[in-house]
């Protein structure tokens, strides 16, 4: 027996409906024509449901200094905004920015056509501003999605220990923790040997506290 779960008239809530009669088509979206008999209530009538076709846009998936082309698919209506996930056949991919003409806004409908800018949702490379003395160094390192910082935790890069100053999420947000996958930068400071707080244990090499 073929059901659809329906708003009904006459329970007031959404029931499920014996479907008696159909006539679907999805050339144009999804259109449903026929009659149906509600479950609870036993209401029997007509019922004509039309859903609008998926928008279609255009998606640039950034991996680092390469952007993949391909496009993404969602309902008419929805609202798209910077920071979120959204599932996407080739995986999860996490929104960086939105294009609408010659503006970058944080939020925007999908009947809007934005061209959508996004990054895979399993690993994250995150950038880092590193200030050492006068210098400010830049690098990139690789971490796993869920990963999470925190203003004041010390992390190594490339070898040396550094304290967080600064995390800033894709849009520009500054917050004081996020996972990897959110972070856009990281600004941060490397810590004299003296100050680290760390000493090597030269029978096994690990780190332990001073």
């Amino acid at each position: 027996m073929e059901e659809l779960w329906i708003f009904c008239g006459v329970c007031e809530a959404e029931c499920p409906h014996q479907v008696l009669k159909s006539r679907t088509s999805s050339k144009r979206g999804f259109s449903f024509q026929g009659v149906v008999k509600c479950l609870e209530c036993e209401l029997t009538g007509p019922i004509d449901i039309k859903e609008e076709p998926p928008v279609q846009l255009r998606l640039r998936i950034s991996d680092d200094s390469e952007t993949e082309k391909n496009m993404l698919q969602v309902d008419k209506g929805i609202l798209l905004s910077v920071g979120e996930t959204r599932p996407h056949p080739d995986g999860l991919i996490l929104i960086t920015g939105l294009e609408v003409g010659n503006k970058r806004p944080s939020q925007a409908y999908s009947q809007d056509n934005p061209i959508v800018w996004a990054k895979k949702a399993t690993h994250a490379k995150i950038r880092f501003a590193i200030h050492d003395g006068e210098l400010t160094i830049s690098v990139k390192q690789e971490f796993e999605a869920g990963e999470e910082f925190q203003l004041g935790m010390r992390i190594r890069i490339e070898g040396k220990l550094a304290k967080i100053k600064a995390i800033h999420l894709f849009g520009g947000k500054s917050v004081k923790m996020a996972h990897a996958l959110e972070i856009s930068r990281i600004t941060c400071f490397y810590l004299p040997d003296k100050q680290s707080g760390m000493r090597k244990d030269k029978k096994n090499g690990r780190q332990s506290r001073g």
